[in-house]
């Protein structure tokens, strides 16, 4: 996969520069030595434990549908506290343009929504298979060309954050590198929602559009991110025009966020199952614990609307014929308010990289070539 033909100029917003360019900084900045640093990337291979990760059973929903099943990566806790160190220590030092929101500290939904008042028109278009679409080859591509490393940390590092040649899912790593990418590549998407006066925003793989001209720039967001490399799922692009009910990330928009109706229903009939007895008794922790996560997203958004729903299954636990330690417990939980994170003053950054994607392409195989994972 090719980052652009020829020679290209990338502006990023607000891309880290790391400039680690030897071993010795890198043993500094991560707190771990060489050796175990080179000993862990070649056999990153034999770190990772995949395996398929059902859709997550709600026990109250009124229409049971087919779980979807997603392939999680699964590195183990030696591998997945290096990479969390690698998180910490070099991928959470700067913050990124505010369009990018999925995966940044201190940003929740409500931000994403925030930045898409009451408009016109609203288009939602999803990246299809996005982290196993992202190569190793792009891996190396951010940590060299876009954070700034030496070939040989950025070859070192790639080993340590991809997994079978792309971005691993449940990595603590993938997301942000994930959010770097989308900067490095999207500059024709900006400029034309510049140009057309759309706002745009991130949330990992899903990109939101607004404003009157919103759907005029679908055919340039699938250009961009083909040449890249990156399919649009094209039956999930969605645009909600003027007089229809505007919902981004299961949030209706409006002058105050709040939850789709069908939303609220499933939650207010899981309390009423709870109460009039439909919930076997087996299944009491699974049920309430659903119950209560439902709840707690829910505060995030519209307070009011999860206050309401909070008072009415404390009202079922407290008449309820539970067991005394069961209703102890999830009162409890019931009873810790939810805080909304505070917003994070945003560091900007303008850094230019210019690259070769001939150069690119050779480095990595070059160095996939000299440092094989062994099994």
């Amino acid at each position: 996969m090719f980052i652009h033909r020829g020679k290209e100029s990338l502006e990023l917003d607000a891309a880290p520069s790391l400039n680690i360019v030897s071993l010795r900084r890198l043993e500094f900045k991560l707190g771990l030595k060489r050796g175990y640093l080179r000993s862990l990337a070649a056999h990153a291979r034999g770190h990772y434990n995949p395996f398929v990760k059902p859709e997550k059973y709600r026990p109250f929903q009124k229409v049971f549908k087919k779980p979807k099943q997603r392939l999680i990566d699964n590195p183990d806790e030696e591998l997945k506290e290096v990479q969390k160190r690698i998180y910490r220590r070099l991928l959470r030092l700067e913050t990124l343009p505010g369009y990018i929101c999925g995966g940044v500290k201190g940003k929740s939904l409500l931000d994403n929504v925030k930045l898409h008042p009451d408009v016109g028109v609203l288009v939602t278009v999803d990246i299809a298979n996005f982290f196993p679409s992202v190569t190793s080859q792009y891996v190396y591509f951010l940590w060299n060309s876009v954070l700034n490393c030496s070939p040989e940390i950025s070859a070192l590092l790639t080993k340590l954050t991809s997994f079978e040649r792309h971005l691993p899912q449940g990595a603590a790593t993938s997301t942000p590198l994930a959010n770097i990418l989308i900067c490095a590549i999207d500059q024709e998407i900006r400029t034309e929602c510049e140009r057309m006066g759309v706002k745009y925003s991130t949330w990992v793989d899903d990109l939101a559009f607004s404003g009157a001209n919103a759907r005029h720039v679908i055919p340039v967001v699938i250009s961009a991110l083909s040449k890249a490399g990156l399919r649009v799922s094209r039956k999930k692009i969605k645009v909600m025009g003027t007089g229809r009910r505007k919902v981004l990330n299961g949030i209706v928009l409006g002058k105050v966020p709040t939850l789709p109706r069908e939303n609220l229903s499933r939650i207010r009939s899981g309390i009423h199952k709870l109460a009039i007895g439909e919930v076997n008794l087996d299944s009491y922790e699974e049920y309430v614990q659903s119950l209560i996560a439902r709840i707690r997203q829910a505060q995030t958004i519209n307070a009011s609307q999860a206050l309401k729903l909070r008072l009415q299954l404390i009202d079922v636990l407290k008449k309820g014929s539970f067991p005394k330690a069961f209703r102890r417990r999830y009162l409890r939980q019931l009873s810790r308010p939810t805080h909304s994170p505070l917003p994070r003053k945003p560091v900007c950054h303008a850094l230019k990289v210019e690259t070769r994607s001939a150069d690119i392409t050779d480095t990595v195989q070059t160095k996939d070539d000299t440092h094989k994972p062994h099994s």
